[in-house]
């Protein structure tokens, strides 16, 4: 009798894992239907599965937590599923400039009254859609550039035009195209030599020689490029002026992000550029909102809302922006 019920039990526990299983094997070959991932060889395919399983349950158990209530933002299982910790970690796109390099400004020593308890720029059709910087090219400093510059000179004139990130990857020689770079630089070189627009020196994804062409160039007049830290103040220049580049310390879970609002683990330092468009208050819970540059199948279509005026992730150090006239 006992042997036939646990013949019984061990029957049920064997289906169960071959249905899990099969299921596991329907949402691979899902995922990579969606994000068209194909590999050189069925050994290469063998590796990735193993990095995207692993993965797999880190999402699942991380939303469980979701669901009860123990985490404020969820994940998902997007095309950087099947890249492993240390790959990622190795996509550093973020150039720490020197001391001489800084140029802080502050605006907490001028009296702008009472700031609005939220913004979003995007509300003003002032921000370019989201854009993707690619797997093999580190210029994240680039987009968040560009990112600035287009926001605020649609401010400035009511026009929202697309400038090029290649432009920057190519030609500013103070920056390492797609070893990564420092916005502020960036800023300097935008306003001394202009920006071409997006559609006449499109994006690769990789470094070329640089094609600039005066005659195509949209000059940039600027009173001021300067580099921001902490919250407050970075509040203050975002209501008034506009959107800004911000650098932010990447852990594994980020490349994950879904929805929710970020208090995530954070890297060692700085290593990734994005652009802030605004910042808002949800379940009394402060946040940036914030425009990434690794597409719109990322994240919240393309954004991330980042718990503020906690540091998180750094996030308050190290701001930059270009004021245009």
């Amino acid at each position: 009798m006992y042997s036939e019920k646990f013949l019984l039990v061990l029957a049920s526990v064997l289906i169960c894992n071959a249905l899990a299983l099969e299921s596991l094997d329907n949402e691979w070959k899902l995922w990579q239907s969606n994000y068209g991932k194909k590999y050189s060889t069925p050994r290469e395919e063998e590796y990735r599965r193993k990095i995207w399983e692993s993965n797999w349950h880190m999402v699942t158990e991380h939303n469980q937590q979701a669901n009860q209530g123990n985490a404020t933002y969820r994940m998902k299982m997007n095309h950087f599923a099947d890249k492993s910790e240390k790959e990622l970690a190795k996509a550093s796109c973020f150039r720490l400039p020197t001391p001489e390099e800084r140029n802080l400004q502050s605006y907490r020593e001028v009296n702008y009254g009472e700031l609005p308890p939220s913004v979003d720029w995007r509300e003003e059709n002032c921000v370019t859609g989201v854009k993707n910087q690619g797997s093999f090219c580190g210029s994240c400093w680039a987009f968040a550039t560009v990112g600035t510059i287009e926001s605020r000179y649609c401010i400035k004139s009511g026009k929202l035009i697309e400038f090029s990130e290649q432009q920057l990857v190519d030609c500013d020689h103070s920056n390492f195209g797609c070893c990564g770079g420092f916005p502020l630089s960036a800023f300097e070189y935008a306003v001394q030599y202009g920006l071409m627009k997006s559609s006449n020196y499109k994006y690769k994804g990789h470094g070329t020689e640089c094609r600039y062409k005066e005659r195509l160039v949209m000059s940039l007049n600027s009173s001021k490029f300067y580099d921001l830290s902490g919250e407050e103040n970075m509040a203050s220049a975002l209501a008034i002026d506009g959107p800004m580049s911000v650098a932010f310390a990447v852990a594994f879970p980020f490349y994950f992000y879904s929805e929710g609002i970020f208090d995530g683990w954070c890297a060692g330092g700085l290593n990734h550029a994005m652009l802030a468009v605004g910042y808002g208050v949800e379940n009394h819970e402060q946040y940036w909102i914030v425009k990434n540059s690794w597409g719109d199948s990322w994240g919240d279509d393309g954004y991330v809302k980042i718990r503020r005026n906690v540091n998180q992730c750094m996030i308050g150090m190290m701001a930059s922006a270009a004021d245009l006239m």
